[in-house]
């Protein structure tokens, strides 16, 4: 083996006497650092230019010497034309072209690349790295184009942006160019982290059966949520596991937990402890976040907001807020269908982004607080289900992928009724929108649906597949949000407080009752499924409104909205107690004492037997939730912000 091919297959160190930078990195003076087998050094592959090393005899030949000038130039001359071309140099590249998600090298071993393998994502979901790409403002991009161009013929220029939009882009729609930027905060370096020690004291916890929960994750999580292309991921965890974001494995093991029952080898040992586990993953995630924040930190975040149980309102959307932040810096809100990278990281770009959507407009819904994300700030596509699926990919596989995109499409209406609601300033008036209209968006929405979708929306069926169960309620959730709307709607524009008489009342209480019959109709395979953790503010946003309901006609011999209350609260408390599911928990505990109280007082039919705070009251009055909250007095927590 000669001398450069033994330093090759090590990787070059940054700054080698021995083994001299490629022609490129001197022209740019930039570090030469290549690792493992790679050919192609880690800022050629970012830049797209030819990476040539001098060979050992010109080494040799020319030791002490200058580089002959017209030598120089004409490889100054070819690493312009290399980087003018990069869209055609990447595609030639194929795996080996560096992934502008993380900005990290891949380091898929060279004959795994050129056999044509699948290609690893250890790129994009590294912990380490020196740099990230960070998204230029669109008000600046064209200066950094018309600079570049001009610098490049220059022998001395060093590259400091680089262009992911295509030669066919429409420059109406802005272009999309990235800088490279310290990845750490000055002064620190990669070994201060705590992310890789908490990542070892969890599989050290969790014993040795760490790829079943990794089997867990993949089969109860990912299908439904899919973060991850489960081969790539699986090669790079077995070969390259140590390559992987440690704070990543943390909340990926921790997010398995909760699937711990359904595995046949882990349930017969005691579990793990569940918060525990939970709270080295959150230290791992913070440590990540202030050390080297990346792509990998999106997916954390990801994992971790969609863990449960869920027990923290204001930590939940500070993380989705530091995610939306982090999406827009490394530039997933733009479309890169355009943009010469695989179709790996391709598809992985839009599911990311689309899953930072879905965690921020559910937040929404469910914490009261208004979206980070407005539609006209993208321009990604809806995913396919080619995109989520392999050619070798099962039908029974493409109909549960089929579901995650149609849940895509559902967040885009929802994100239109949560306009409405957050639109508060009067200085900045929106485009006013009737009730009707409200109600054809969601009837169009149900009308471009496949029909196997349509069937598990309206009909209930097809609720074998494993985010089959999730969608349906979310379906419901936003069916009960648009039926609130068209309520307060109605009565602002007939002027009066109360909306007894409103034609959407029935409708809206009817929306109510789906959710409690659809949650008491929850089989056991389907509540120790997958779950987005803040349905279950849906929940109790249904009893509410049945409560509401139900104190509007407390006087009449059949009260069956309380009726219907009670029966989900008591159906909630076997979900709990029989198969642990804790979505029931923010129901149980915001409204079982109230539905007592509220059924307790609905069965005096004399008025003089009423508690002293109730003697008063109109018997067909409509109570919202802070009226309520006032008079029962001891219930603490009260969601007032469920009452649009």
């Amino acid at each position: 083996m000669s001398d450069s091919q033994g330093h090759r297959a090590e990787g070059r160190p940054y700054r080698s006497h021995l083994h001299p930078a490629c022609f490129s990195c001197k022209k740019r003076k930039s570090r030469c650092r290549t690792q493992n087998a790679s050919t192609i050094c880690i800022m050629c592959q970012v830049h797209g230019t030819e990476c040539i090393f001098p060979s050992p005899d010109s080494i040799h030949h020319c030791q002490g010497l200058a580089s002959p000038r017209k030598s120089n130039v004409n490889l100054r001359r070819r690493a312009a034309r290399g980087r003018h071309s990069q869209l055609s140099a990447r595609e030639k590249a194929g795996p080996r072209h560096m992934h502008i998600a993380g900005l990290e090298n891949n380091d898929t071993p060279q004959n795994e690349q050129e056999s044509g393998a699948l290609p690893s994502i250890v790129g994009m979901v590294a912990g380490a790295g020196d740099d990230n790409p960070h998204i230029v403002s669109p008000a600046v991009a064209e200066d950094n184009r018309f600079l570049e161009n001009y610098l490049s013929a220059l022998p001395t220029a060093q590259e400091t942006c680089f262009s992911r939009s295509g030669p066919e882009s429409d420059r109406s729609f802005r272009p999309v160019r990235f800088n490279l930027v310290p990845r750490r905060p000055l002064g620190v370096c990669a070994s201060q982290t705590l992310a890789a020690a908490k990542c070892e004291v969890i599989e050290k916890y969790m014993g040795p059966n760490m790829e079943e929960y990794l089997d867990l994750f993949f089969q109860r999580a990912n299908v439904c949520f899919p973060i991850f292309d489960e081969a790539s991921f699986r090669s790079a965890y077995s070969l390259q596991r140590d390559k992987l974001s440690p704070a990543l494995l943390c909340n990926l093991y921790a997010n398995s937990l909760v699937y711990w029952q359904a595995s046949s080898t882990l349930s017969t040992n005691h579990p793990p402890d569940m918060r525990f586990i939970w709270n080295q993953a959150n230290e791992a995630l913070h440590s990540e976040l202030f050390l080297s924040p990346g792509i990998s930190t999106v997916m954390s975040i990801l994992i971790n907001v969609c863990g449960r149980p869920s027990t923290s309102m204001f930590g939940n959307g500070g993380m989705v807020g530091t995610a939306v932040a982090l999406a827009n810096a490394l530039g997933l809100h733009r479309d890169p269908s355009g943009w010469g990278i695989s179709s790996l990281e391709r598809s992985l770009r839009i599911r990311l982004w689309w899953l930072v959507l879905i965690h921020d407009r559910w937040c929404s819904l469910a914490y009261g607080t208004p979206l980070q994300v407005h539609r006209a700030q993208y321009d990604v596509p809806f995913p396919t289900a080619d995109d989520l699926c392999a050619v070798e990919t099962s039908p029974y596989g493409r109909s549960t992928a089929s579901v995650f995109v149609a849940m895509t499409t559902l967040t885009d209406v929802l994100a239109r009724y949560l306009e409405h609601i957050y639109a508060v300033s009067s200085s900045f008036p929106v485009v006013e929108q009737s009730a009707l209209d409200l109600e054809r968006m969601l009837n169009e929405w149900e009308e471009a649906l496949s029909e196997d979708m349509r069937n598990l929306v309206l009909r209930g069926m097809h609720q074998d597949l494993p985010s089959a169960a999730n969608f349906r309620l979310a379906y419901l959730a936003v069916k009960l949000l648009l039926r609130r709307i068209q309520l307060d709607l109605s009565r602002s524009s007939a002027g009066a407080d109360d909306n007894n008489s409103s034609p959407f009342y029935i409708p809206a209480q009817r929306a109510a009752e789906d959710i409690a019959y659809f949650v008491q109709g929850l089989t056991e395979d389907q509540l120790c499924g997958f779950w987005i953790p803040v349905h279950a503010f849906s929940i109790t946003s249904a009893t509410m409104l049945l409560l509401r309901s139900g104190l509007r006609i407390r006087h009449q011999p059949h009260n069956m909205p309380l009726k219907i209350a009670r029966d989900l609260i008591d159906a909630l408390r076997v979900h709990r107690e029989r198969y642990g599911w804790d979505l029931a928990d923010h129901c149980l505990s915001h409204c079982s004492e109230l539905v007592e109280k509220v059924g307790m007082h609905s069965e005096q039919t004399d008025d003089s037997l009423l508690a002293p705070d109730c003697a008063d009251l109109p018997c067909n009055i409509d109570m919202d939730p802070a009226t309520l909250e006032e008079l029962f007095v001891g219930i603490t927590g009260f969601p007032v912000e469920f009452d649009v």
